[in-house]
Protein backbone atom coordinates (compact mmCIF):
# COMPACT_ATOMS: atom_id res chain seq x y z
CA UNK A 1 0.00 0.00 0.00
CA UNK A 2 2.89 2.34 1.16
CA UNK A 3 4.73 1.80 -2.23
CA UNK A 4 1.66 2.19 -4.13
CA UNK A 5 0.89 5.96 -2.70
CA UNK A 6 4.72 6.58 -3.84
CA UNK A 7 3.98 5.39 -7.39
CA UNK A 8 1.00 7.23 -7.26
CA UNK A 9 2.70 10.44 -5.79
CA UNK A 10 5.40 9.88 -8.59
CA UNK A 11 3.27 9.53 -11.12
CA UNK A 12 0.72 12.62 -10.57
CA UNK A 13 3.87 14.63 -9.65
CA UNK A 14 5.17 14.34 -13.53
CA UNK A 15 1.41 15.22 -14.58
CA UNK A 16 1.23 18.17 -12.95
CA UNK A 17 4.67 19.08 -14.38
CA UNK A 18 3.50 18.90 -17.60
CA UNK A 19 0.56 20.95 -16.60
CA UNK A 20 2.62 23.09 -15.01
CA UNK A 21 3.99 24.49 -18.03
CA UNK A 22 0.43 24.98 -20.21
CA UNK A 23 -0.03 28.78 -19.47
CA UNK A 24 -3.84 28.30 -19.44
CA UNK A 25 -3.63 26.81 -16.60
CA UNK A 26 -1.57 28.57 -14.76
CA UNK A 27 -3.27 31.43 -15.28
CA UNK A 28 -6.05 30.05 -12.94
CA UNK A 29 -3.70 28.92 -10.44
CA UNK A 30 -0.68 31.41 -10.47
CA UNK A 31 1.48 29.74 -7.75
CA UNK A 32 0.45 26.17 -8.18
CA UNK A 33 4.27 25.08 -7.89
CA UNK A 34 3.74 26.45 -4.35
CA UNK A 35 0.61 23.84 -4.14
CA UNK A 36 1.82 20.54 -5.32
CA UNK A 37 3.86 19.27 -1.80
CA UNK A 38 0.26 19.96 0.06
CA UNK A 39 -2.15 18.72 -2.43
CA UNK A 40 0.46 15.57 -3.17
CA UNK A 41 0.19 15.41 0.67
CA UNK A 42 -3.89 15.28 0.72
CA UNK A 43 -3.93 12.68 -1.81
CA UNK A 44 -1.51 10.31 -0.25
CA UNK A 45 -3.67 10.82 3.21
CA UNK A 46 -6.61 10.12 1.05
CA UNK A 47 -5.34 7.42 -0.77
CA UNK A 48 -4.42 5.65 2.28
CA UNK A 49 -7.99 6.62 4.18
CA UNK A 50 -8.89 4.46 1.04
CA UNK A 51 -7.46 1.04 2.85
CA UNK A 52 -9.67 1.52 6.16
CA UNK A 53 -13.32 1.43 5.30
CA UNK A 54 -16.07 1.80 8.09
CA UNK A 55 -18.78 -1.40 8.34
CA UNK A 56 -21.06 -0.92 5.55
CA UNK A 57 -24.72 -0.46 6.60
CA UNK A 58 -25.26 -4.32 5.38
CA UNK A 59 -22.69 -6.86 5.04
CA UNK A 60 -22.20 -7.05 1.47
CA UNK A 61 -22.06 -11.05 1.97
CA UNK A 62 -25.68 -11.13 2.99
CA UNK A 63 -26.94 -8.88 0.01
CA UNK A 64 -28.78 -10.65 -2.89
CA UNK A 65 -29.41 -14.02 -0.09
CA UNK A 66 -32.75 -14.64 0.51
CA UNK A 67 -34.54 -16.68 3.26
CA UNK A 68 -37.64 -18.32 3.06
CA UNK A 69 -39.73 -19.57 6.30
CA UNK A 70 -42.92 -21.19 7.42
CA UNK A 71 -44.47 -20.31 10.70
CA UNK A 72 -46.63 -22.96 11.36
CA UNK A 73 -49.57 -21.48 13.34
CA UNK A 74 -51.72 -24.32 12.50
CA UNK A 75 -55.53 -24.00 11.28
CA UNK A 76 -56.55 -23.11 14.96
CA UNK A 77 -53.95 -20.33 15.79
CA UNK A 78 -53.73 -21.38 19.22
CA UNK A 79 -50.24 -20.51 19.32
CA UNK A 80 -48.07 -17.02 18.38
CA UNK A 81 -44.59 -17.11 17.18
CA UNK A 82 -41.81 -14.67 18.28
CA UNK A 83 -39.36 -14.68 14.97
CA UNK A 84 -35.93 -13.21 14.29
CA UNK A 85 -35.01 -11.71 10.50
CA UNK A 86 -31.49 -11.91 11.54
CA UNK A 87 -31.11 -15.61 12.48
CA UNK A 88 -34.26 -16.91 10.72
CA UNK A 89 -35.36 -19.07 13.35
CA UNK A 90 -38.19 -18.90 15.73
CA UNK A 91 -36.99 -18.01 18.81
CA UNK A 92 -39.91 -18.87 21.26
CA UNK A 93 -43.69 -19.63 20.93
CA UNK A 94 -47.03 -20.06 23.73
CA UNK A 95 -50.42 -20.31 23.87
CA UNK A 96 -52.33 -16.87 23.15
CA UNK A 97 -54.50 -17.79 26.02
CA UNK A 98 -51.66 -17.90 28.84
CA UNK A 99 -52.04 -14.42 29.57
CA UNK A 100 -54.26 -11.34 30.27
CA UNK A 101 -52.29 -8.31 31.15
CA UNK A 102 -49.38 -6.59 29.36
CA UNK A 103 -47.59 -4.06 31.57
CA UNK A 104 -44.90 -1.58 30.33
CA UNK A 105 -41.39 -1.99 31.14
CA UNK A 106 -40.11 1.20 29.28
CA UNK A 107 -38.65 3.70 31.64
CA UNK A 108 -41.17 5.92 31.32
CA UNK A 109 -44.03 4.13 30.29
CA UNK A 110 -46.76 3.14 32.10
CA UNK A 111 -49.48 1.79 30.36
CA UNK A 112 -51.24 -1.74 30.68
CA UNK A 113 -52.38 -3.33 27.89
CA UNK A 114 -55.03 -6.34 27.05
CA UNK A 115 -54.12 -9.47 25.75
CA UNK A 116 -55.56 -8.99 21.56
CA UNK A 117 -55.07 -12.33 21.22
CA UNK A 118 -58.24 -13.72 22.92
CA UNK A 119 -60.37 -10.02 21.65
CA UNK A 120 -60.18 -8.87 25.20
CA UNK A 121 -62.22 -5.21 26.19
CA UNK A 122 -62.50 -3.16 28.91
CA UNK A 123 -64.89 -0.74 31.11
CA UNK A 124 -64.16 2.29 32.69
CA UNK A 125 -66.91 2.01 36.14
CA UNK A 126 -66.29 5.61 36.91
CA UNK A 127 -65.83 4.17 40.83
CA UNK A 128 -63.36 3.69 43.49
CA UNK A 129 -64.61 1.00 45.91
CA UNK A 130 -63.78 -2.53 43.94
CA UNK A 131 -65.58 -4.09 46.80
CA UNK A 132 -69.14 -2.59 45.80
CA UNK A 133 -68.27 -2.64 41.96
CA UNK A 134 -70.48 -5.55 40.17
CA UNK A 135 -71.59 -6.75 36.66
CA UNK A 136 -74.55 -4.01 37.39
CA UNK A 137 -71.76 -1.57 36.46
CA UNK A 138 -71.43 -2.44 32.88
CA UNK A 139 -75.25 -1.12 32.10
CA UNK A 140 -75.34 1.27 29.72
CA UNK A 141 -71.32 1.78 29.70
CA UNK A 142 -68.98 1.44 26.72
CA UNK A 143 -67.04 -1.56 26.15
CA UNK A 144 -63.08 -0.43 24.74
CA UNK A 145 -61.02 -3.27 23.02
CA UNK A 146 -57.65 -3.24 22.65
CA UNK A 147 -55.99 -3.13 18.90
CA UNK A 148 -53.33 -4.81 17.30
CA UNK A 149 -51.78 -1.68 16.50
CA UNK A 150 -50.60 -0.80 20.19
CA UNK A 151 -51.52 3.19 20.26
CA UNK A 152 -51.76 4.63 23.71
CA UNK A 153 -54.57 7.01 22.16
CA UNK A 154 -56.88 3.92 21.70
CA UNK A 155 -55.42 1.59 24.90
CA UNK A 156 -58.34 0.12 26.69
CA UNK A 157 -57.84 0.71 30.22
CA UNK A 158 -56.41 4.23 29.08
CA UNK A 159 -54.35 6.68 32.04
CA UNK A 160 -55.30 5.40 34.52
CA UNK A 161 -52.66 7.90 36.83
CA UNK A 162 -53.78 11.22 37.08
CA UNK A 163 -50.16 13.22 37.58
CA UNK A 164 -46.89 11.79 36.22
CA UNK A 165 -44.32 13.48 37.89
CA UNK A 166 -41.40 10.98 38.93
CA UNK A 167 -43.89 8.23 38.76
CA UNK A 168 -47.46 8.03 38.39
CA UNK A 169 -50.39 8.28 40.94
CA UNK A 170 -53.07 6.29 40.70
CA UNK A 171 -56.70 8.00 39.93
CA UNK A 172 -58.29 4.79 42.21
CA UNK A 173 -60.57 3.72 38.93
CA UNK A 174 -62.35 0.61 38.74
CA UNK A 175 -61.96 -1.39 35.43
CA UNK A 176 -64.45 -4.04 34.66
CA UNK A 177 -62.13 -6.72 32.36
CA UNK A 178 -64.01 -8.73 29.41
CA UNK A 179 -61.49 -11.90 29.30
CA UNK A 180 -62.37 -12.52 25.69
CA UNK A 181 -62.93 -15.83 23.99
CA UNK A 182 -61.43 -19.36 24.28
CA UNK A 183 -60.54 -21.08 20.91
CA UNK A 184 -64.18 -22.37 20.50
CA UNK A 185 -65.00 -18.60 20.92
CA UNK A 186 -66.77 -18.80 24.53
CA UNK A 187 -66.45 -16.08 26.76
CA UNK A 188 -63.99 -16.35 29.32
CA UNK A 189 -66.01 -14.40 31.88
CA UNK A 190 -65.13 -11.17 33.92
CA UNK A 191 -62.67 -9.88 36.27
CA UNK A 192 -62.83 -6.33 37.95
CA UNK A 193 -59.58 -4.87 38.37
CA UNK A 194 -57.75 -1.50 40.19
CA UNK A 195 -54.27 -0.34 39.79
CA UNK A 196 -53.19 0.94 42.88
CA UNK A 197 -50.10 2.86 42.27
CA UNK A 198 -46.89 2.62 40.71
CA UNK A 199 -43.67 2.19 43.04
CA UNK A 200 -40.40 2.34 42.60
CA UNK A 201 -39.97 -0.28 39.84
CA UNK A 202 -43.02 -2.93 40.41
CA UNK A 203 -46.83 -1.95 39.46
CA UNK A 204 -49.61 -2.54 42.72
CA UNK A 205 -52.58 -3.64 41.20
CA UNK A 206 -56.30 -5.24 43.20
CA UNK A 207 -58.56 -7.76 42.02
CA UNK A 208 -61.09 -10.21 41.74
CA UNK A 209 -63.90 -11.77 40.30
CA UNK A 210 -66.47 -9.31 39.04
CA UNK A 211 -69.79 -10.28 41.69
CA UNK A 212 -66.71 -11.22 44.05
CA UNK A 213 -65.54 -9.13 47.37
CA UNK A 214 -62.73 -11.22 48.17
CA UNK A 215 -59.93 -8.58 46.70
CA UNK A 216 -56.62 -10.25 45.44
CA UNK A 217 -53.48 -7.91 45.00
CA UNK A 218 -50.22 -8.55 42.99
CA UNK A 219 -46.76 -6.71 42.15
CA UNK A 220 -45.76 -6.56 38.58
CA UNK A 221 -41.62 -5.54 38.60
CA UNK A 222 -40.89 -3.75 35.19
CA UNK A 223 -38.18 -5.88 33.51
CA UNK A 224 -35.94 -3.46 30.93
CA UNK A 225 -34.49 -6.26 29.21
CA UNK A 226 -37.99 -6.71 27.53
CA UNK A 227 -41.19 -4.58 26.06
CA UNK A 228 -43.57 -6.13 28.74
CA UNK A 229 -44.29 -8.37 31.77
CA UNK A 230 -47.21 -10.57 31.43
CA UNK A 231 -50.01 -11.43 34.02
CA UNK A 232 -52.57 -14.04 34.25
CA UNK A 233 -55.77 -13.76 36.60
CA UNK A 234 -56.10 -17.78 36.03
CA UNK A 235 -56.00 -19.88 39.37
CA UNK A 236 -54.48 -17.30 42.07
CA UNK A 237 -53.24 -15.11 39.59
CA UNK A 238 -49.79 -14.64 38.62
CA UNK A 239 -46.94 -13.47 36.56
CA UNK A 240 -46.13 -15.93 33.18
CA UNK A 241 -42.48 -15.11 32.93
CA UNK A 242 -42.30 -17.10 29.07
CA UNK A 243 -44.34 -15.19 26.70
CA UNK A 244 -41.80 -12.40 25.42
CA UNK A 245 -38.77 -13.41 24.85
CA UNK A 246 -35.83 -10.70 25.31
CA UNK A 247 -36.66 -7.54 23.29
CA UNK A 248 -33.12 -7.92 20.95
CA UNK A 249 -33.96 -10.89 20.22
CA UNK A 250 -36.73 -10.85 18.16
CA UNK A 251 -38.22 -8.83 15.45
CA UNK A 252 -41.69 -10.18 14.70
CA UNK A 253 -44.61 -11.84 16.14
CA UNK A 254 -47.14 -13.82 14.68
CA UNK A 255 -50.27 -13.76 16.67
CA UNK A 256 -54.10 -13.40 16.37
CA UNK A 257 -54.74 -9.62 17.14
CA UNK A 258 -58.35 -7.38 17.55
CA UNK A 259 -59.47 -4.99 15.16
CA UNK A 260 -62.00 -3.51 14.98
CA UNK A 261 -64.44 -2.51 11.72
CA UNK A 262 -66.80 0.29 11.04
CA UNK A 263 -68.21 -0.46 7.43
CA UNK A 264 -71.30 -1.40 7.77
CA UNK A 265 -71.57 -1.27 11.83
CA UNK A 266 -69.10 -1.09 14.36
CA UNK A 267 -67.86 -5.14 14.86
CA UNK A 268 -64.79 -5.67 17.24
CA UNK A 269 -63.20 -9.26 15.12
CA UNK A 270 -60.18 -11.16 15.43
CA UNK A 271 -57.70 -11.64 12.44
CA UNK A 272 -54.55 -13.26 12.42
CA UNK A 273 -50.75 -11.50 11.06
CA UNK A 274 -47.36 -10.15 12.27
CA UNK A 275 -47.50 -7.68 15.08
CA UNK A 276 -43.63 -6.10 15.07
CA UNK A 277 -41.16 -5.55 18.32
CA UNK A 278 -42.17 -1.61 19.72
CA UNK A 279 -38.57 -1.37 20.94
CA UNK A 280 -36.81 -1.85 17.69
CA UNK A 281 -38.64 -2.54 14.26
CA UNK A 282 -40.50 -0.47 12.11
CA UNK A 283 -41.85 -1.26 8.92
CA UNK A 284 -44.45 -0.26 5.79
CA UNK A 285 -45.67 -1.80 2.73
CA UNK A 286 -45.19 -0.78 -1.17
CA UNK A 287 -47.81 -2.32 -3.62
CA UNK A 288 -46.47 -0.63 -6.42
CA UNK A 289 -42.95 -1.96 -6.35
CA UNK A 290 -41.54 -5.09 -7.92
CA UNK A 291 -40.04 -6.83 -5.33
CA UNK A 292 -36.80 -8.51 -7.39
CA UNK A 293 -36.15 -5.45 -8.49
CA UNK A 294 -36.27 -3.71 -5.14
CA UNK A 295 -32.46 -2.52 -4.09
CA UNK A 296 -32.95 0.42 -1.33
CA UNK A 297 -35.54 1.42 1.05
CA UNK A 298 -37.03 4.64 1.15
CA UNK A 299 -37.20 5.18 5.05
CA UNK A 300 -39.42 8.50 5.00
CA UNK A 301 -42.40 5.93 4.86
CA UNK A 302 -41.25 3.66 8.20
CA UNK A 303 -43.82 3.42 10.46
CA UNK A 304 -43.53 2.46 14.30
CA UNK A 305 -47.43 0.64 14.45
CA UNK A 306 -46.73 -2.52 15.76
CA UNK A 307 -49.88 -3.56 12.81
CA UNK A 308 -47.48 -2.03 10.13
CA UNK A 309 -47.61 -5.42 8.44
CA UNK A 310 -50.57 -6.34 10.14
CA UNK A 311 -53.03 -9.50 8.43
CA UNK A 312 -54.04 -7.96 4.90
CA UNK A 313 -51.32 -9.51 3.28
CA UNK A 314 -53.92 -12.11 2.31
CA UNK A 315 -57.54 -11.93 1.79
CA UNK A 316 -60.25 -14.53 1.68
CA UNK A 317 -61.98 -14.77 -1.34
CA UNK A 318 -64.36 -17.79 -2.32
CA UNK A 319 -63.49 -20.10 0.19
CA UNK A 320 -60.06 -19.74 0.08
CA UNK A 321 -57.34 -17.75 1.24
CA UNK A 322 -55.60 -15.93 -1.56
CA UNK A 323 -51.65 -14.36 -0.43
CA UNK A 324 -50.85 -10.82 -2.08
CA UNK A 325 -47.84 -11.59 -3.17
CA UNK A 326 -47.31 -8.29 -4.62
CA UNK A 327 -47.37 -6.92 -1.85
CA UNK A 328 -43.91 -5.52 -0.57
CA UNK A 329 -42.81 -4.90 3.09
CA UNK A 330 -39.87 -2.84 3.96
CA UNK A 331 -38.58 -3.56 7.17
CA UNK A 332 -35.79 -1.76 9.52
CA UNK A 333 -35.24 -4.07 12.77
CA UNK A 334 -32.23 -2.05 14.34
CA UNK A 335 -29.68 0.02 13.68
CA UNK A 336 -28.43 -1.30 10.57
CA UNK A 337 -30.61 -4.11 9.79
CA UNK A 338 -32.78 -3.38 6.88
CA UNK A 339 -35.10 -5.82 5.03
CA UNK A 340 -37.67 -6.66 1.94
CA UNK A 341 -40.35 -9.39 2.77
CA UNK A 342 -42.88 -10.64 0.81
CA UNK A 343 -45.92 -13.41 1.89
CA UNK A 344 -45.84 -16.19 -0.58
CA UNK A 345 -48.42 -18.79 0.62
CA UNK A 346 -50.51 -18.84 3.81
CA UNK A 347 -51.36 -22.73 3.73
CA UNK A 348 -49.44 -25.82 3.90
CA UNK A 349 -50.87 -29.16 2.28
CA UNK A 350 -54.14 -27.02 1.82
CA UNK A 351 -54.57 -26.21 5.41
CA UNK A 352 -55.05 -22.56 6.13
CA UNK A 353 -52.30 -21.27 9.41
CA UNK A 354 -49.13 -21.77 7.81
CA UNK A 355 -47.63 -18.35 6.73
CA UNK A 356 -44.91 -18.70 3.98
CA UNK A 357 -42.63 -15.61 3.43
CA UNK A 358 -39.32 -14.56 1.86
CA UNK A 359 -36.97 -11.67 3.04
CA UNK A 360 -33.75 -10.12 1.73
CA UNK A 361 -31.18 -8.24 3.82
CA UNK A 362 -30.65 -4.45 1.98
Amino acid sequence: MIQAIFNLQSSIFNFLKRLGNVSPFSLFIPHFSSLIPHSLFLIAVFALSSCFKEKPLAPPGNQGIGQTAVIEMGHDYANQFFYSLETNRVVSSNSRFAYDLLFDCGNNDFYIWLNTAKLMSALRTDRTDIKETTIADTTGKHWLYELGEFNTDSNAIGAWWQALTNQPVSKGEVYIINLGLDDHENNLGYIKLQVNDFNGSSYSISYAGVNDTLIKTALIQKDATRNYRYFTFNGTGSMVDNIEPAKAEWDLCFTRYSVVFYDPYYLPYQVTGVLTNPAKVQAYLDSTVNFNEVEFLDLAQLQPRRDAIGYEWKRYELGDYITKTWYTFFIKAGEDRFYKLRFIDFKKDGIWGYPTFEYYRL
